[in-house]
This record gives C-alpha cells, sequence and structure tokens, in this order.
C-alpha cells in the first residue's frame, strides 16, 4: 500500500509540475521498470481535464495521500474494479478538484495491480527548473450596472437577477440565462463576460438556449433577454457557439425565425441554427470564421459569403476568401483543452501560448526562427515548458524561459 502511496504522490506532484530532481529520477526509474508503467503514464496524459483539476487543486495545500485513500474506502471504493480505469476517469472527470487528487490515488493502485498493454514509446521525466503554470481563472462578468463579478468567487445558484432575466451559476460552472414570464416586456439590459490572458475557457449559455465558449484573452456583450428581432451579440478575441433556432413565436420574433448575429466591429456572421468558431484576435492576420454544421453568412462591408461545414471563411480588409477542407480538429483544438498544430508557424504557435499562459511577447534570436513549422498535438494544462520541449524535440529549436518571457533560438 505504501508503495502504491507513493507513486501516486509523485504522479500528482509529476502533473502539477512540482518534482523535485531526486523526485523525478524516483519517477523516471518506476516508468523504465516495466512497460505497464510507461503505459499507464501515458494513458493519465491523454485526460486534459483530470490533469488540469489536479494541476488546479489547493495550490497552497499539501496532499494527505494516506488520508485521501481512507477517504476512497470509506466511500466504497476498496471494492475491485469492474470496468476500465478510463471509464472510471471519465466517471469521475467533472467532479471536484479534490476528488480528481483521490482518483488519481484510487486508478494508481488498481491500474497497477491488474496489468495492461505494452507501451510504444518510452517516457522520460525531468525536473522542472523554472516554468510558467496554465490557466488561472480570473474571468469576469460585468453586469448593466457596471457591477463588476470574478467568476471565480461565483457559488451555483442564483447570482444576479436583471430586469426579469435570471442569472445563474449551474453546477457545471456555465452562466446561464433564464428569462421570466414578461421577459419580453423588460428594456434591453446587457451583460458582458471578459476571459484575460492566462484564464481558462468560460461556458456560457443565453437567455435563447444558444451555448457560447470563451478562449482566453476574448470577450462577448449580449442582451440578458433578447427581446428586438436579431439576436446580436458583440465579441473580441475567439468564441465558438452553438446557436439555437428561435422559432417565429419567440419574443422579438416578429412572425419569422430571428436571426442570430456575431458581430467584431464592421464584420457580422449572421445565422439561424449551427455551430461555428469565430477567431478574431487583434494580432492575428485575418479574421477567421469556421463552421461546423448548418450555414452562415459572413459580412464585411458591402462583401458577403455563405460558407458550408469544413469551410472556413477568411475575412480581410477587402475580400472575404474561403477555404475548403479546413483542420477543423485544429480549429477546435482550444475547446477540447489542446494544442495541436498541423503544419503551424511558430509565431502562431507562440500567440496561441502568449494568450494560454498570459506570457510576454515571444523574442525570436533570427529571422530564420520566425519561419519553422511544426506537426504534433499536447494538452493545454501542461506547463509551458512542455510544450517548448515538444516544439524542440520536433526541429532546430532552443528555448528559454525567464520570467513569463520565452526566447527562442535555434
Amino acid at each position: 500500500m505504501d508503495h502504491y502511496d507513493n507513486i501516486s504522490g509523485l504522479l500528482i506532484r509529476y502533473f502539477r509540475q512540482e518534482l523535485t530532481a531526486t523526485e523525478a529520477a524516483e519517477l523516471e526509474a518506476w516508468l523504465n521498470d516495466n512497460e505497464k508503467n510507461r503505459q499507464f503514464f501515458a494513458d493519465l496524459n491523454e485526460e486534459p481535464a483530470l490533469m488540469a483539476d489536479i494541476q488546479r487543486y489547493g495550490e497552497e495545500k499539501q496532499v494527505d495521500l494516506p488520508e485521501a485513500w481512507e477517504k476512497m474506502k470509506a466511500m466504497g471504493w476498496q471494492r475491485p474494479v469492474t470496468t476500465p480505469a478510463r471509464i472510471v476517469q471519465m466517471r469521475w472527470r467533472y467532479v471536484a478538484a479534490a476528488v480528481a487528487v483521490l482518483l488519481i490515488v484510487f486508478i494508481t493502485i488498481f491500474y497497477l495491480q491488474r496489468g495492461h498493454k505494452p507501451a510504444a514509446i518510452p517516457v522520460v521525466v525531468k525536473a522542472v527548473q523554472q516554468d510558467v503554470k496554465p490557466t488561472t481563472r480570473h474571468a469576469y462578468l460585468t453586469l448593466d450596472n457596471g457591477q463588476t463579478i470574478s467568476l471565480d468567487t461565483l457559488s451555483v445558484g442564483l447570482l444576479a437577477t436583471e430586469g426579469t432575466t435570471q442569472v445563474q451559476r449551474q453546477a457545471n460552472g456555465a452562466l446561464s440565462y433564464a428569462a421570466g414570464k414578461n421577459g419580453n416586456a423588460q428594456k434591453l439590459l446587457y451583460n458582458k463576460v471578459t476571459v484575460p490572458k492566462g484564464s481558462d475557457v468560460v461556458y456560457l449559455q443565453l437567455a435563447d438556449g444558444s451555448k457560447v465558449w470563451l478562449n482566453a484573452e476574448s470577450s462577448i456583450r449580449y442582451p440578458v433577454a433578447f427581446i428586438e428581432g436579431d439576436r446580436k451579440v458583440e465579441i473580441t478575441g475567439e468564441v465558438y457557439f452553438e446557436v439555437k433556432t428561435a422559432p417565429s413565436n419567440s419574443p422579438g420574433g416578429g412572425g419569422q425565425s430571428r436571426s442570430f448575429i456575431v458581430s467584431k466591429g464592421n464584420m457580422n456572421v449572421v445565422v439561424l441554427g449551427t455551430r461555428f468558431n469565430v477567431n478574431t484576435y487583434d494580432n492575428e492576420e485575418n479574421i477567421k470564421v469556421t463552421l461546423l454544421e448548418g450555414s452562415v453568412r459572413v459580412q464585411q462591408d458591402k462583401t458577403e459569403r455563405t460558407i458550408k461545414p469544413g469551410q472556413q471563411a477568411v475575412v480581410s480588409e477587402k475580400n472575404i476568401n474561403v477555404v475548403d477542407d479546413v483542420d477543423v480538429q485544429q480549429v477546435m483544438a482550444w475547446k477540447e483543452g489542446k494544442f495541436v498544430f498541423n503544419n503551424t508557424n511558430i509565431q502562431v504557435i507562440m500567440r496561441q501560448m502568449e494568450r494560454w499562459y498570459d506570457l510576454q511577447k515571444t523574442e525570436y534570436g533570427s529571422e530564420a526562427v520566425k519561419q519553422l513549422a511544426f506537426n504534433g498535438a499536447i494538452s493545454r494544462y501542461n506547463n509551458a515548458s512542455k510544450v517548448l520541449e515538444l516544439l524542440q524535440e520536433a526541429g532546430a529549436l532552443h528555448y528559454t524561459i525567464k520570467d513569463k518571457r520565452v526566447i527562442l533560438s535555434q
């Protein structure tokens, strides 16, 4: 039992990037002991949500592993496992972060006692000397009266009442809006969600049932209830939408289906019901609208294009170009908690990292470094060093992290 407690502790500290050099050597020795251990370690790396919970758990707390195991036994988990470890992980994915720590103790013990298939790739563990952790949660909500509320401080339940609309925090962390019976009689009120650099993805459900996810360094301004003809929201940064069709008999419908309009400056995306991603970061060359399902119309001044699923509208100051067969997995990687690179330029990669880790602008040692491109995929819940190591191993690139500044050279 003590042996498994010790391995669980090393794994937890590894995923929280807290290993000392001695502990790193101990964990590496355990990994090199047999292929079953290496495969287990690789499988844990494929569960980014669980890893995120472990990384965020108790920034200033110590984990008492024997006590954690006793709590697990008290909950009835001392019985033999009859389902695969991965199923157990998925079932517990959305529980509290403290339970995620208990979970890794539990699955370590039972997984390693059961046996597993061989690992294909050996793993090397390194102690982290200077690094940047991902995703602090400091997004905030601004109410119509200007009051600002940190989303970190919100508990489940009723948060505020805007007109006749109730603003609630759901058990899954989402903000949701529910219009009252006389919702179309109230005046137009606006709320705004702002997700700064270095903050985790925020999930929002609007009053019409449409769902919204915001990436780091993004914002959305929206009516708390859609009481006019069109449903219009304004965004910055990168936002993914699952728009619900509003029937003609909905408030403000006027006898016909109501368009949903996403606006950034003089660019509009007009839809009825669909799933799409909009990237409007100011430091990217163009606005990009990627369609996953349905149909959207992209407008820029007097130019207009309609795109189909799998297409991307690239909006410049003068034109809207449509790109076919877009790598949707790469576009949507941020929502799934991953970085995915497909011949991606290093400057694009570093801009993503700057937003996610709240880094300063990257310094490049030469123009040649700026032209490098990479393929690969990795969880965004790893520390910055692990992402940079992936790039370093893939090509002629060396990195240095100084505080929150990354320096790249060849």
